[in-house]
């Protein structure tokens, strides 16, 4: 499909038709429409990529109010010219340019560089939009959404917040092994396949990838049901590992965490630090292949209801002067219908 702005026009006379169309050739990056009557498209289904479109009203043509509402109703984001003679045709339309219904009106007689001007503006708009939003797509393959947003309003490093987050890890188990089974490539597509999964299911969970730690993901979920959508979101992982045959040890606690931009002027890049961080990571490393490692204090939050009741015991965890309530579920402890 082509990348160029679809422009649709619409004129019952042969003649101003073709001066329309002489108007607008000299437009760039524009694919043209020409249609004699409005009866000739379903507003609700206009060609695909339709962004801009031009009615040149004529005197004995029916009535367009329906048609540009319709087209405003299924097309809303349509840019609709109007090209229209001054006086009671000009007023009983301006009620539709009032209500949104037209973006802009042109009076007859028309200045054929005025419009010509004015539609070549518009698409030159239209393709820096289509700029800024493939921008942004390809900076969140490389940085989270949380992460972009405070970029852009803190760029400096060093700067970091405090929020309460629920952090969870994943960790692939037996990596080594499968890099010495397969080619690299091979191994690489696997790996890509399971952390692509995993990334998905904390976006359907409202969560947040910070980044990949090679063979498993750090992830934050925020919000007052962040420890409840962290540990449906590690159940999910869980699941989706063994339906791709994958052991996943996975880790989960909450509390305070710093946010910020770390690095050098010249490179910077979005983290988050703080206790529940290194606390996820530690247990994380310390659950069994296919089991959920989560603090006590998370679980609780969560309330989650077991279909089997999951083992609590204390953890000694490396870095951390006490134990740690930690509650062990595994696979098939799943969450109760």
């Amino acid at each position: 499909m082509s990348d160029n702005v679809q422009l649709l026009i619409f004129d019952s006379n042969d003649h101003t038709r073709a001066l329309l169309r002489q108007c607008v050739s000299g437009i760039s990056c524009c694919d043209f429409h020409f249609y004699p009557s409005t009866a000739a498209v379903d507003a609700a289904h206009l060609p695909d990529a339709a962004s801009i479109v031009v009615l040149n009203h004529q005197t004995f043509d029916p009535s367009p109010v329906a048609f540009l509402t319709q087209l405003r109703t299924h097309q809303p984001n349509l840019y609709i010219v109007l090209i229209v003679s001054p006086g009671p045709e000009k007023r009983a339309l301006d009620p539709l340019r009032r209500g949104g219904q037209i973006d802009m009106v042109f009076e007859k007689p028309l200045h054929a560089t005025e419009l010509e001007q004015h539609l070549q503006e518009h698409v030159a708009d239209i393709f820096h939009s289509h700029h800024l939003e493939t921008d942004h797509l390809n900076l969140l393959r490389f940085v989270p959404t949380g992460g972009l947003r405070r970029i852009f309003d803190k760029p400096e490093p060093g700067h970091a917040e405090l929020f309460d987050m629920a952090v969870l890890f994943t960790d692939i188990r037996d990596s080594s092994s499968l890099i010495l089974q397969a080619s690299a490539k091979h191994y690489f597509a696997h790996l890509n396949a399971i952390l692509g999964e995993q990334a998905q299911l904390i976006r359907n969970h409202d969560g947040m990838v910070v980044k990949t730690t090679g063979d498993g993901l750090l992830a934050v979920f925020e919000g007052a049901e962040r420890c409840d959508m962290a540990l449906k979101c590690a159940h999910a992982i869980q699941r989706g590992a063994r339906s791709m045959q994958t052991l996943v040890g996975a880790g989960v606690s909450d509390g305070q965490v710093l946010t910020g931009i770390l690095g050098t002027l010249n490179h910077l890049h979005f983290d988050v630090i703080g206790s529940p961080v290194h606390l996820a990571s530690r247990l994380c490393s310390l659950a069994q292949p296919g089991e959920i490692l989560a603090t006590q204090h998370l679980a609780d939050a969560a309330h989650f209801d077991y279909a089997l009741t999951p083992i609590i015991e204390s953890v000694e965890v490396r870095g951390f002067s006490q134990p740690v309530t930690c509650v062990h579920i595994h696979p098939d402890f799943t969450e109760a219908s």
